[in-house]
């Protein structure tokens, strides 16, 4: 199982650095990404200016601009530590052409996959985004606190992996399974969906690192279900299938 995990893993990387179509991906994703996190710091910044301006100004200019600085920096550090978890949100949107990208590659022998219908994609991709910024946002504190108490550490990343590997199993898997059999064969196989989710979840805390992820992630994932075929470990479609 783990000898799946890096194979995919490693043939994410690879099609990453020579095939243009998983590339163009992240580069979209990149490129948006700066695009919300600009918007979203300027309106962070008009709305601190105002609040400094009306609301503090009669205090010494010294002590203005110090909590002007201190705005600024914390304002910084914040856009520095959400721009992964936004870039991955984003990425989010564009993972169904990462799989068909891998599939055509890897597997052109294989059943084709199908796009999985219009809304109920967008929809996955706005709970995706969702769930990686939630838990971003709502672990950052304890990832301060697991370098200093490890054993919180492991748990975060089970957590993680567990949630993580769920959604990136479920989006390789929709493109051949329908919802019931997607949830059957996903509490079927939980130990190479975890180990995968883990994988990735680590994966995130690696600076710079974590801006690829997302694309190498998924592609990681459709090797793991490709592999978990193989193994006859895949619920044979009872009709509702799209294989």
């Amino acid at each position: 199982m783990i000898g799946a995990v890096v194979n995919g893993a490693a043939r994410g990387f690879q099609q990453l650095a020579s095939d243009p179509k998983l590339r163009k991906v992240l580069w979209k994703a990149l490129g948006l990404s700066l695009i919300a996190v600009a918007v979203t710091a300027a309106a962070a910044w008009f709305a601190i200016d105002y609040i400094l301006v009306y609301y503090v100004g009669s205090i010494s200019s010294w002590a203005l601009n110090l909590i002007e600085g201190t705005a600024v920096l914390g304002l910084l550090a914040v856009m520095w530590i959400l721009f992964p978890a936004i870039v991955t949100g984003i990425c989010g949107v564009f993972l169904d052409d990462v799989v068909t990208a891998v599939e055509a590659r890897h597997y052109p022998g294989d059943p084709p996959g199908q796009e999985p219908p219009l809304w109920p994609s967008i929809w996955r991709a706005v709970k995706f985004t969702v769930l990686v910024l939630s838990i971003n946002i709502l672990i950052m504190p304890f990832y301060l606190i697991g370098l200093l108490i490890p054993p919180i550490l492991i748990v975060i990343f089970l957590v993680n992996g567990w949630l993580l590997g769920r959604e990136y199993f479920e989006l390789a898997a929709f493109h051949h399974l329908n919802d019931d059999e997607v949830v059957a064969v996903r509490r079927r196989n939980g130990t190479p969906v975890l180990l995968g989710g883990i994988a990735i979840a680590v994966g995130f805390t690696v600076p710079f690192l974590n801006l690829i992820v997302p694309v190498v992630g998924a592609a990681m994932m459709v090797h793991i279900f490709k592999d978990l075929g193989r193994r006859g470990r895949l619920r044979a479609p009872s009709g509702g299938g799209r294989d």
